[in-house]
């Protein structure tokens, strides 16, 4: 990747320290750890395969995506990774699903951050080593989405799980997140048709409680979403949790 195109990622890893929601503020020391990842920046096209295996590393813009895919060539999307995320080594076995960027994707490579220990990046060596727990909570929600009775209840649950993402990751901004991908994706998660998506979320929108744009989803009334998801709200520990871009 070329130099000018990796310094370009000094914003998004700016915004990392600014706006993410860390337990306490950072040392300056964390802070310019952070910051200097931009030097291993590495672009990866759109539809193309990420190397989970080859190291660490820190998705600072694009969404990717963790699925199998069937035998009639359906690719079914279990686990989306948004800016923010860690892609960690081994946390799932390369052999039966891959990684796939379901847009441009950049990443920066994280594990100096992690090899620094506590002592020099203790709030996001934390991150790291609890990354793997995070993402096993993700996957029970993903499982209690396809087992719900309606297509109403999957939507307004995935809508949810994206919107908190993004609000603990400080990208969202007055409920307003960026969503990428599309109803074929959204779908593809969910065990749906597009069809069914693209009705479940006009009707939404009809209803007042979202808004969406060409890449971005504005949730309006996430208490009127979350009645519809027919799931109480569960509490959000800080130890399962990864704040991010």
């Amino acid at each position: 990747m070329h130099i000018l195109k990796q310094r370009a990622e000094r914003a998004n890893l700016q915004q990392l320290t600014d706006r993410a929601s860390f337990d306490r503020p950072l040392s300056g020391t964390e802070e310019a750890a952070i910051h200097g990842l931009w030097r291993s920046a590495r672009h990866h096209p759109s539809n193309s395969r990420i190397e989970a295996g080859s190291g660490l590393r820190l998705i600072t813009s694009g969404w990717a995506g963790w699925l199998r895919c069937a035998d009639d060539g359906r690719r079914l999307i279990f686990l989306f990774l948004m800016p923010g995320d860690y892609i960690v080594p081994a946390l799932f076995n390369v052999h039966d699903c891959n990684l796939v960027c379901l847009t441009s994707v950049r990443t920066v490579d994280a594990s100096p951050l992690a090899e620094a220990g506590s002592t020099a990046t203790p709030q996001s060596s934390a991150m790291i080593h609890r990354s793997g727990q995070r993402y096993r909570h993700l996957l029970l929600d993903h499982l209690t989405r396809l087992m719900m009775g309606s297509t109403t209840s999957s939507i307004a649950l995935l809508l949810i799980e994206l919107h908190e993402r993004s609000v603990q990751s400080g990208a969202c901004v007055n409920g307003r997140f960026s969503l990428p991908i599309g109803q074929r994706m959204l779908a593809a998660s969910l065990g749906r048709s597009t069809v069914q998506v693209n009705k479940v979320l006009s009707k939404f929108q009809t209803d007042g409680l979202i808004r969406v744009g060409y890449d971005w989803l504005e949730v309006v009334d996430p208490t009127g979403l979350q009645s519809l998801s027919g799931m109480t709200p569960r509490p959000q520990p800080c130890d399962i949790m990864i704040h991010a871009v």
